[in-house]
């Protein structure tokens, strides 16, 4: 086999790229490269498994660490968030990945396909509870596990697992809420809620964040919003009294308020969705303040491997997610970028949804030298000897466990 060939195969695969892309950039330039049949060989024997090997190395350290941890008295928190291969409903492949709160790090993820589960929706529940059954059967001892408001988690979670905090994702609520009070203030008798929409959800994250894990605190900060945004400041609530924690307003700025009349459509709109029962329910779930934003990061740059629109085979598709592992444990806490003179960098944006010019941090370009270690293991496994070099299905069994669909899937 020539070098050049096996390098070109393997830089494909870790570069997330498509052999079939390359193949045609190839052909139109005159330029040989491995054709299907034998990038596809290079990348059962020598490739995948250099992946998985890889990947089963940073692994277990990270299980390591979490362990010492453990072992000292102390919990983890984990995030945990599913990600489909396809953005319709008919998904065959599921991705559940569990990322520590503390180091942002990516501690373990379950790869579903659709024909293990009852439908594309239950893949989720069925990661989720391969996930965190593993983690606990190596000894983690996970105090708070915080996902998105899906239904069949919470009931797991209630069912199995009470003794394991299950928080919600504060952002995906706050979502939720924007969405509810955007549609009642399209009517033109509801529209001075327009103004406030913004506010209300600032206040969703400051009543969660501020409670510092008391429920009741959390609850009944989010309910003060309906004082404050009448215009009432201190109110009595049986025999306690209490008041907004923002610093007094002058009588300049009171005047000048939109204040909702608690008669008004647009208050009881509001008071509608503030005061919603389940919403309420949700509240006791959010009074850590935890957000999964590092994992929709993670989903976001494992585009770059996993394209949703592309489909890839079993192996491939784990190969493929564990390369984006390896790629975001390999560059989590990036430092912010600056200029020569050591200025914070940033770069503005326009979201449609706020309206307005926003400016966020621009970070430094990610590292990449897990590549290069990955293109040695590549060499290394061709120069050994003691590789089959027939079929791959001997390293299937070495890697990190992963429950692999049957084969008449």
């Amino acid at each position: 086999m020539a070098e050049n060939n096996l390098l070109i195969s393997a830089s494909i695969l870790f570069t997330g790229a498509s052999h079939t892309t390359l193949l045609d950039w190839a052909n139109l330039l005159h330029t040989p490269i491995p054709k299907n049949t034998q990038f596809y060989k290079m990348q059962e024997v020598y490739i995948i498994p250099t992946v998985q090997q890889a990947y089963r190395d940073q692994h277990e350290e990270i299980i390591k660490r979490l362990l010492e941890h453990c072992a000292s008295g102390h919990t983890i928190d984990l995030s945990g968030d599913a990600r489909c291969d396809s953005p319709s409903f008919s998904s065959k492949y599921c991705t559940y990945s569990f990322l520590d709160d503390a180091t942002k790090e990516i501690v373990h993820f379950e790869l579903v396909q659709v024909t293990e589960a009852s439908s594309s929706v239950a893949m989720e529940l069925t990661g989720f509870q391969r996930g965190l059954d593993y983690l606990l059967e190596r000894g983690l001892k996970v105090g708070v596990v915080t996902t998105d408001r899906s239904p069949s988690v919470r009931k797991f979670m209630r069912e199995n697992y009470s003794s394991i905090q299950h928080e919600f994702d504060i952002w995906h609520v706050a979502k939720g809420v924007k969405k509810k009070l955007m549609a009642i203030s399209s009517k033109k008798d509801t529209k001075p809620l327009e103004e406030w929409i913004k506010s209300i959800t600032n206040h969703l994250y400051y009543s969660c964040g501020s409670s510092k894990g008391d429920k009741e605190v959390c609850v009944g900060r989010w309910t003060s919003l309906l004082n404050h945004i009448s215009g009432i400041h201190r109110w009595e609530d049986g025999d306690s009294e209490y008041t907004c924690q923002h610093p007094p307003l002058t009588e300049d700025q009171q005047r000048r308020k939109k204040w909702l009349d608690k008669n008004s459509p647009a208050f009881l709109g509001l008071q509608s969705v503030v005061m919603d029962k389940n919403l309420q329910r949700d509240l006791n779930q959010m009074a850590l303040c935890k957000l999964t934003g590092s994992l929709e990061v993670y989903h976001s740059s494992m585009l770059k491997y996993a394209q949703k629109r592309v489909h890839y085979g079993y192996d491939g598709m784990r190969a493929r997610t564990q390369l984006a592992i390896l790629d975001h444990n390999a560059n989590v806490e990036r430092p912010q970028a600056t200029t020569k003179k050591g200025e914070l960098r940033h770069r503005f944006v326009y979201p449609k949804q706020s309206d307005h010019w926003v400016a966020k941090p621009i970070y430094r370009k990610t590292q990449q030298a897990f590549r290069d270690d990955l293109m040695q293991r590549v060499l290394d496994r061709r120069h050994n000897r003691h590789i089959l070099r027939t079929s791959s299905s001997s390293t299937a069994s070495e890697v990190a466990p992963q429950h692999r669909p049957s084969a008449k899937t």
